[in-house]
């Protein structure tokens, strides 16, 4: 009988050995898509930052050929811009008052 409880306790500890072991290797792989996962974002974020960059540098900073068919003088958006708000002071003053 001792013998017989000996050997399934030893069952029981070798099937919890085994979980054990299958939950170590999925957490490994697990861990190494996260490490993958993160190294992809880091270089999704450095093309980002390197795109915004390139977006808000000065417009002075960035070149336009001569022959370009856009204007290059005046303050293009922002004169748009300054108009409507002036246009629509009245408008702005019902909704906020």
């Amino acid at each position: 009988m001792p013998q017989q409880t000996l050997l399934q306790k030893l069952d029981e500890a070798l099937a919890r050995v085994r979980l054990l072991e299958r939950e170590k290797d999925e957490a490994i792989t697990r861990a190494r898509s996260l490490e993958h996962d993160a190294k992809e974002l880091r270089g999704l974020i450095a093309l980002a930052e390197s795109k915004a960059e390139e977006i808000l540098r000065p417009a002075s900073a960035t070149s336009v050929p001569e022959d370009s068919k856009f204007a290059t003088t005046g303050r293009g958006l922002q004169e748009l811009v300054e108009d409507g708000a002036i246009k629509n002071q009245g408008d702005l003053k019902r909704r906020y008052p």
